[in-house]
């Protein structure tokens, strides 16, 4: 116990270093591209680091239970993860990959990504609000979705990375239905890494033009995708919650 505090701790701090430094990235000697997706990767490496040892083994964790049924339970959400990626765009040649050069630092940035995020508000938050409410009637609907609410303001703080109104309003909007979606998998399965899986899939596919290439990737078909992937989706999800809240009171 002593041991996983100082690691801990020294973890928290190497965190808060690895924010400071990347905060001025022309410190790095590196072409601008790669510099932009390591300055991105580093503090969130870390702090993943720092969640997972901090999480690991206390209740309430939901960490490595069920994990083949979470994965095979949550395969309609890996579909909305890959209606996201812009198969029609790349096809058309509208958009480009520019970089593979650096689809390795980019898919280590997208891990770290789904791996921060879904460790606090999955891992520590959601548990969290559910011990807090577990004496008010219907506790698992507000839990999953003050954390889905919660996990969607953070995501204003893009406004100081350069991101216009329109895209971080429309960006906080499907991150609220995400978050109602990973909200409801780690209740039901019990696994955070089915979450982290899903959450890794889509940002791949969500980021993988503006990140490595170029052109507008957001088109008809990948519309038509998003909104039948989200919508069966939605149907699973709720059949799946009305079921384990029936076998619940039987």
């Amino acid at each position: 116990m002593k041991a996983r505090k100082v690691v801990a701790g020294a973890l928290f701090f190497l965190s808060l270093a690895a924010v400071a430094i990347c905060a001025f990235p022309a410190l790095f000697p590196w072409e601008e591209r790669f510099v932009q997706l390591f300055c991105e990767t580093l503090p969130r490496l870390m702090i993943a680091a720092f969640l997972l040892v901090s999480l690991w083994g206390k209740p309430p964790c939901v960490f490595g239970r069920k994990a083949l049924f979470a994965f095979v339970w949550s395969l309609p959400c890996f579909a909305v993860a890959l209606a996201n990626f812009p198969f029609s765009a790349l096809i058309t040649g509208a958009a480009r990959i520019e970089r593979l050069d650096l689809l390795w630092i980019f898919l280590i940035k997208c891990f770290t990504v789904a791996l921060v995020e879904e460790l606090f508000f999955r891992a520590l938050l959601l548990p969290f609000l559910r011990e807090k409410f577990k004496n008010i009637k219907g506790e698992f609907f507000l839990s999953v979705l003050l954390s889905a609410a919660l996990f969607s303001l953070i995501h204003i703080l893009n406004l100081f990375s350069g991101a216009s109104l329109g895209t971080t309003m429309s960006q906080m909007g499907y991150t609220f239905l995400l978050g109602v979606m990973f909200g409801v998998m780690v209740c039901i399965t019990e696994n955070v890494w089915a979450c982290v899986g899903v959450h890794f899939l889509f940002d791949v596919g969500g980021l993988l033009v503006s990140d490595l290439g170029a052109g507008p990737f957001h088109d008809t078909i990948f519309w038509i995708l998003t909104a039948v992937a989200g919508i069966l989706c939605a149907i699973y999800l709720s059949v799946s919650v009305y079921r384990a809240f029936h076998k619940k009171k039987s």
